[in-house]
């Protein structure tokens, strides 16, 4: 399955630095919970109305009409869609299907696989000021917008002040103090403290027209339906079964894409979008399959394949307001009850790796590792488990589940997308394992669209959580999940840190990193990260995500794999866009 990141597996990331206040917390907080709300729910609404994805795909092996390259691609099952295109909406197709970038394109794209890797993209150059207080972006030029009007610094300023203004769109948590043009092709963002750890969410802002935008009277509720963008691609058809993205004549870059379309493809879950995979009706995909050697690739050996590198560190998210979660004793104790290895062995069949260090980083971050926690590893150990239940207070009740000084019964409810078939399994097996310790499980299965909203919203009681989007680096492994700067109240919108993690100590040590650029400065910083990892495990790492990626080079070539790591092959996100500029017929 594809995630969009932090609704990670809480409903990734999903979509996946900064500092400053709580993205969404910001301005006017209750109009901004209720039209985050209002925008989600009503798609919501609108999904419920459709039924059945029929898959609107073509039948052409990868083609298309006339000889044409048109990829067919899926990316998190959704059922049928509701006509969305605002890149900035996450529940719109841009976001869960089509990959912000394909027609609203980021200004660069960092790469989750090498720490400090940036692809130029709108912005051919950047530089911060030495105080790190102000990001300078020299940007492309001769870039039009595909109504033909010139794209310039005033479209980049006034996307970034967009968000600025409107938190409940600010899903990187940007915090800047403002954005402005100096010149058609220099744009200048200010910042009121160092910023330097945000990079890689200022690249991944997706530009909108300023010419169309600033008429906007809600952007909040504007669903963009016939979107202008400087992508690659354009809207050339839509269904709520799927949609058609066709070739920009007029791209900037030239001689790209050198495909002539994708068309996006809805799935009601990972079965549906499975099958259609196995009966090659999609050339890529972002699923879990089931047995996929030989349920996917023995189908065409030459031509399908897939690659999962780890892209984001998944863990077990606690909604940190409710009481039976502060105790970090309570926290342990369901790390310990955890055999990670038999979690991701039955789940994901080895497609994802246990995550099993302490310190929740990704092997690509593994130079990064406290020495005194890099032969440490997070092992099953049920009677210490026990015992630190018992430290806080439980004690079995007559059927075997623990019940606290509060006389209430230690019960975990965990949300997830009941299209989510993999997490679904994750959730099964967790039951038996913290059942052995006296922890009753129930599961909470929603829509897609309800996971995240509640997952946001903070209407869930623990989950499967990740950094905003991706792993960039060690530091944004961190301050995504835990940075209390960057969430918000119950009621609020909060797109990082969506457990309500507060500690001084963690945001003192996240600023004393992202305030420098001096190594030694910030390796003290990220070891002081890890110490609270270890003694407070605020949340619990439990295995890797994947790029999921599975592809077919029957009709297109150029795919990223293990051998040409140029970046990960999602479906879905900035990357994606990099991947289809990448992408040329097969000969």
């Amino acid at each position: 399955m594809t995630h969009v990141f932090r609704i990670g597996r809480l409903g990734g990331s999903t979509r996946t630095g900064g500092l400053g206040t709580a993205s969404g917390a910001a301005g006017a907080p209750g109009k901004t919970g209720r039209r985050l709300r209002r925008r989600v729910l009503a798609a919501t609404a609108a999904l419920a109305l459709l039924s059945g994805a029929a898959a609107c795909s073509d039948k052409s092996g990868g083609g298309g009409a006339g000889g044409k390259v048109i990829l067919r691609a899926t990316g998190a099952p959704t059922g049928p869609m509701v006509k969305n295109f605002n890149p900035y909406a996450i529940t719109g197709p841009m976001n869960l299907m089509g990959g912000v970038g394909m027609i609203n394109e980021p200004l660069f794209i960092p790469n989750v696989l090498k720490v400090g890797d940036f692809k130029p993209w709108l912005a051919k150059s950047w530089q911060f000021s030495p105080d790190g207080k102000q990001l300078t972006l020299d940007l492309q030029t001769g870039v039009k917008w595909t109504d033909g009007q010139a794209f310039t610094a005033d479209d980049v300023a006034f996307s970034i002040n967009l968000l600025l203004k409107n938190p409940a769109l600010n899903q990187y948590g940007l915090l800047a103090s403002s954005a402005r043009a100096e010149g058609p092709a220099k744009a200048v963002i200010d910042f009121p403290a160092p910023a330097f750890t945000q990079l890689p969410f200022v690249g991944l802002t997706a530009i909108v027209p300023k010419h169309i935008w600033e008429l906007v009277q809600d952007p909040n509720t504007y669903t963009f339906e016939n979107p202008v963008g400087t992508g690659p691609f354009k809207l050339e058809s839509w269904t709520p079964q799927g949609y058609l993205l066709a070739k920009n004549p007029g791209y900037w870059q030239a001689g790209k894409p050198k495909i002539d379309g994708i068309r996006y493809v809805a799935y009601t879950s990972n079965v549906s979008a499975n099958l259609a995979l196995a009966q090659g009706e999609l050339d890529w995909a972002g699923n879990f399959v089931n047995n996929i050697d030989k349920e996917y690739v023995a189908k065409d050996p030459a031509n399908n394949h897939y690659w999962f590198p780890p892209m984001a560190p998944m863990s077990l998210g606690f909604n940190l307001t409710k009481p039976q979660w502060q105790n970090a004793d309570v926290r342990k104790a369901v790390s310990f009850a955890l055999d990670r290895k038999a979690l991701a062995q039955l789940a994901f069949q080895g497609e994802e790796q246990p995550n099993m260090t302490p310190t929740g980083l990704l092997p690509q971050h593994a130079e990064f590792i406290a020495d005194k926690y890099k032969s440490i590893q997070l092992t099953q150990d049920i009677p210490q488990a026990k015992a630190l239940l018992a430290k806080a207070g439980y004690k079995p009740g007559g059927d075997g589940i623990m019940v606290g000084p509060d006389g209430k019964r230690l019960t975990m409810t965990l949300l997830t997308s009941s299209s989510f078939t993999d997490v679904l399994t994750l959730y099964q097996v967790m039951t038996d394992q913290l059942k052995q310790v006296g922890i009753e499980v129930k599961i909470d299965s929603k829509s897609t669209t309800e996971s995240i909203t509640d997952t946001y919203m903070g209407n869930f009681d623990v989950g499967i959580t990740g950094p905003a989007y991706a792993a960039y680096s060690p530091f944004n492994v961190y301050e995504r999940t835990l940075a209390g700067y960057l969430t918000a109240p119950v009621g609020q919108p909060a797109f990082n840190n969506t457990e309500r993690w507060q500690d001084p100590e963690t945001d003192k040590l996240l600023q004393q990193y992202a305030s420098t650029q001096d190594p030694a400065v910030q390796k003290q910083a990220l070891e002081g990260l890890q110490d609270i990892m270890v003694e407070k495990m605020p949340i619990i790492p439990l295995y890797n995500f994947a790029a999921w990626s599975e592809y077919s080079t029957k009709s297109v070539v150029g795919w990223p794999d293990k051998d040409n790591p140029y970046i990960v092959g999602i479906s879905v996100g900035a990357a994606s866009v990099y991947v289809a500029t990448m992408l040329e017929p097969k000969k």
